[in-house]
């Protein structure tokens, strides 16, 4: 199972970040999730991106942090 992640709002997530110093690796990385539901004799599915800040900090922590937003999956 994977760690727990902080689920927060992009201006929630972004706000941390701001105040780590330049010395901090952050890349943005991309999960798809899927939603099927089952109609008649068929499963329906689509497909739903969830994007994630990983950063890791001058004394290697790593922290993880939602930046999905309404506009991702448009």
């Amino acid at each position: 199972m994977a760690p727990p992640t902080t689920i927060r709002s992009r201006n929630q997530a972004l706000a941390p970040l701001a105040t780590l110093d330049s010395k901090t690796d952050c890349q943005l990385k991309e999960l798809v999730q899927w939603e099927c539901q089952f109609k008649g004799a068929d499963y329906i599915c689509s497909p739903f991106k969830r994007l994630f800040e990983h950063c890791i900090a001058p004394d290697k922590s790593a922290t993880n942090y939602e930046v999905t937003d309404t506009y991702t999956n448009s």
